[in-house]
């Protein structure tokens, strides 16, 4: 995860639900966002493993490590978090099942990543001409975050990164 200062985005892309929840260093997150984007463009950024990076800026690096079929990969990502002047980079290595035409379920190895548990969910689900991303995950970190301001800057995070993350998607799927 990253945190960063605010920054004003304009985009088509509306947030419709955003929730965080915190319980014993257990987050539960899940959000609802429309693009005005295509979704089959959508779907197909998001499931380009080896050019995660250019969907967003905390995305340092992202690698197949294996691939079973078209739809089964594990996937290496580099992510470099930051709150003000505080930095981390987190390690991720995922087991990302896609399930054509709209699911996409992420588990990480707790051996190799900064998570000690981690599964999400993505729904990409076509309406009309945009597409609506719905996301849920479970995630426990196995690295400090302060429990007393952690799930408020969890949300913060959240909020920016899904914004920008969407203007990025809706960027590339113009020029798909």
């Amino acid at each position: 995860m990253t945190f960063g200062l605010w920054t004003s985005v304009t985009t088509a892309a509306a947030i419709e639900v955003l929730e965080t929840t915190h319980d014993n260093g257990r987050y539960t997150v899940s959000f609802e966002v429309v693009l005005d984007a295509d979704r089959d463009k959508v779907w197909r950024i998001m499931t380009d493993y080896e050019r995660l990076p250019r969907v967003s800026k905390i995305i340092v690096e992202s690698r197949v490590l294996k691939q079973e079929d078209a739809n089964l990969h594990r996937v290496g990502v580099t992510l470099q978090a930051c709150v003000l002047i505080f930095c981390k980079t987190v390690k991720r290595v995922v087991d990302i099942e896609a399930r054509p035409p709209e699911e996409i379920l992420v588990t990480d190895d707790p051996a190799f990543s900064n998570f000690s548990y981690a599964v999400e969910r993505w729904r990409v689900a076509a309406e009309g001409s945009k597409t609506r991303l719905n996301y849920t995950a479970e995630l426990v970190p196995d690295f400090f975050i302060p429990p007393l301001i952690g799930p408020v800057v969890v949300k913060y995070f959240l909020r920016r990164e899904i914004r920008l993350t969407a203007v990025e998607v809706e960027a590339l799927a113009s020029h798909e």
